[in-house]
């Protein structure tokens, strides 16, 4: 029994394992975002086009995603099929869990509220700022602060398709999509690694109140 729940619900220890690991070990951050850092060219990989190109898509990916999601489920009720009542709560589980985890949760919740400066602001990569913990309250910034990354939390987004699409890889797809994001921003000197992964448990969390309140269930098969 005790397995099957950490198969299902296995975000929640790993958010507490990783808020452990980074309170513990906090310069886990700056050794990371160092790996991009030269004293005399800064975050010297943040103008490669792959790391510009994610910047930009991931920027404004939800000005299509949101418009289609919401024509998407105004055409399904022309469909007016029995059968078509669970497609339409999927499309507003994906709108939803778009709107909670990367909007409200990432961007208006932490990203507002944490106060901890970017990379590029910090003493140690040549600003003025204090570097500050992951979950450690500061003043270092007042908004759109470093934590938590909202562009690897538009990519994690796709891992709400697995309940929809009834397919756990998409909790893998979304995964590597939000990692790949976040490395970039960590590359341009945006980010911690602390804040890309915690956008994944965030997310995660999100998708699995929303899947019992909109469709019924926890589980994904």
């Amino acid at each position: 029994m005790m397995s099957s729940w950490l198969r299902r619900y296995w975000a929640i220890p790993l958010l507490l394992a990783l808020q452990l690991l980074f309170w513990q070990l906090p310069q886990i951050d700056l050794w990371f975002s160092g790996l991009f850092w030269r004293p005399a060219q800064g975050f010297w990989l943040s103008d490669l086009a792959p790391v510009r190109w994610s910047y930009v898509t991931f920027r404004d990916i939800p000005y299509v995603l949101v418009p289609l999601l919401g024509w998407l489920y105004l055409a399904s009720w022309l469909w007016a099929r029995r059968s078509e009542r669970m497609l339409r709560r999927g499309l507003l589980f994906l709108f939803l869990v778009m709107a909670v985890g990367p909007g409200l949760l990432v961007n208006e919740v932490f990203k507002a509220e944490s106060g901890r400066a970017r990379p590029a602001t910090v003493q140690a990569f040549g600003g003025e700022r204090t570097f500050t913990p992951a979950f450690e309250p500061s003043d270092q910034c007042r908004s759109n602060c470093s934590f938590v990354s909202g562009h690897a939390a538009m990519g994690l987004f796709f891992l709400a398709l697995a309940w929809p699409l009834r397919d756990r890889r998409w909790l893998y797809w979304g995964g590597i999509i939000g990692l790949l994001v976040g490395l970039g921003r960590v590359m341009q000197g945006a980010h911690f690694l602390s804040d890309v992964l915690f956008g994944y448990p965030i997310v995660y969390v999100a998708a699995l109140l929303l899947a019992r309140a909109l469709l019924g269930r926890w589980h994904i098969e």
